[in-house]
């Protein structure tokens, strides 16, 4: 999927236009199909960036992603930190989040964007992880946050 024949417009593509398959996806098939889906995503760009079984280092990580995710890559995010726990899991803050862009809702709403962290973090520890978001900007707040934490 790197391989992008679009000359003139690139790789990028508009916030409504992800949004519209965003949201008929999971009204259709469910949020889990769009955690998914960006699981894959999270996963391929960590191969992408040769970033599987790297460096522990949660600043190393951010750089890496927030690169990759960020003003200079897919513009997915803005990684703000990566905080490692004594027990396996990591704490994402993110801020500007595609997923979240001039939406409101009374829950959590960032399913694809947790998914790529879920897939990320997965690949680059090589361990099955979970997450859930923690705090969402589209109920108010000025960022997202994600918990993830390994199955085993």
């Amino acid at each position: 999927m790197s391989d992008v024949n679009r000359p003139t417009l690139g790789p990028l593509m508009s916030l409504i236009c992800f949004h519209s398959l965003r949201q008929g996806a999971e009204d259709n098939a469910g949020r889990a199909l769009v955690v998914a889906a960006g699981r894959q995503r999270g996963q391929e760009l960590v191969d992408a960036l040769s970033l599987r079984g790297f460096s522990q280092d949660p600043e190393a990580i951010r750089q890496k992603l927030d690169a990759a995710l960020g003003v200079d890559g897919t513009r997915l995010c803005l990684v703000q930190s990566v905080e490692a726990k004594a027990d396996g899991s990591y704490e994402i803050h993110i801020t500007e989040g595609a997923c979240c862009a001039g939406v409101s809702s009374d829950e959590p709403y960032c399913a694809f964007t947790l998914g790529a962290f879920i897939g990320a973090m997965s690949a680059i520890t090589d361990r099955r992880m979970l997450g859930h978001e923690s705090v969402c900007s589209a109920m108010g707040a000025t960022e997202c946050v994600y918990q993830i934490a390994p199955l085993d």
